[in-house]
């Protein structure tokens, strides 16, 4: 009882990062950890809006976000992670360029957060982001169909009996549903980079955490997905291998696929397994773009409870053929 313990109060404290910032007094509703043991609802694009950073959108997601937290204690010393989960539910964001607005909705959030031209501090066809005090938000678009939005904020958080400042991000990603209806004959590859959060609560640095770029492929025969994320902890100056989690179809005793495998609209869940790391989780993804020309996964992964093991990890993939 002393991990579930520990992991919620670390994910629950996200929640209360949204009423101290963005001028959003109601009540919000407490992030509860998932579970990863078993497979997830599949991401779903609630809109065919056009992705671009560079003109007005609108754009809704389902089950395509995640949320982890930082903690930094009073008087000094080193942020070190907090908590982790990925999370269901709808997302929403938008962009106005007469007169600016961005406006980014986490499903946890009653109300969305708002910038104006005044806060913005980048913009590009790839990125553009926004700053005040200590809110960021962040809209990354490294292809053309599936788009990144992660809003940074910070609040006073009493970690255990350590009384110091949470900062917590939420990431949700939006995408542009395939229409193709063309069966897949070759196998696609699409390669691309991820972005990894985690470790252990109280322990980890915020950033020791790396993963490098990778390759997915979607095998033509069964539909089937597969490839691999490494992540890296760095320990006195160098990259120390966590774990190696593999993306593959699955199946149970009797033969029957439990996961792994592109669904009717193009999107999946999986299951992952690192037994020698001690580790178990899931993913979720979809393919994006009119002709599968993109695809992005969301993963989620914890250490064995039964012994004693803290560990958690999220994050995702974008890649391109």
């Amino acid at each position: 009882m002393l991990r579930k313990y520990a992991l919620f109060v670390g994910v629950a404290a996200i929640g209360a990062l949204v009423t101290s910032c963005g001028g959003d007094d109601d009540d919000t509703p407490t992030p509860t950890p998932t579970v990863t043991s078993t497979a997830t609802p599949t991401p779903t694009p609630t809109s065919s809006t056009v992705l671009t950073l560079q003109d007005d959108f609108a754009p809704l997601s389902t089950n395509a976000n995640y949320a982890f937290a930082f903690f930094t204690p009073d008087g000094g010393g080193a942020e070190t992670f907090s908590g982790a989960s990925r999370q269901e539910g709808l997302a929403a964001v938008g962009l106005e360029l007469s007169p600016e607005l961005a406006s980014f909705r986490f499903v946890d959030q009653s109300s969305a957060v708002t910038f104006d031209d005044t806060e913005l501090t980048a913009a590009s066809a790839t990125l553009r982001s926004y700053a005040r005090r200590t809110e960021k938000l962040v809209m990354e678009l490294p292809g053309a169909y599936v788009l990144r939005v992660s809003y940074e904020s910070q609040a006073d958080f009493t970690q255990g009996t350590t009384d110091g400042v949470l900062r917590g991000e939420r990431t949700a990603l939006f995408f542009t549903g395939v229409t193709t209806t063309d069966d897949i004959t070759t196998n696609l590859t699409y390669t691309g980079s991820v972005e990894a959060f985690g470790g252990d609560p109280q322990t980890t640095l915020s950033n020791a955490i790396t993963s490098p770029d990778t390759t997915f492929t979607i095998n033509a025969s069964d539909d089937s997905i597969n490839g691999t994320i490494e992540i890296y902890r760095e320990v006195a100056g160098s990259p120390q291998l966590v774990t190696t989690l593999t993306f593959q179809r699955t199946v149970n005793g009797t033969g029957a696929v439990t996961g792994g495998v592109l669904n009717d609209a193009d999107a999946f869940t999986g299951v992952l397994t690192d037994s020698a790391n001690n580790f178990a989780g899931n993913f979720a993804g979809s393919l994006a773009g009119p002709n599968r020309e993109e695809l992005f996964i969301i993963f989620s992964i914890s250490g064995n409870e039964n012994d004693d093991d803290d560990r958690r990890f999220v994050g995702s993939f974008i890649g391109r053929r």
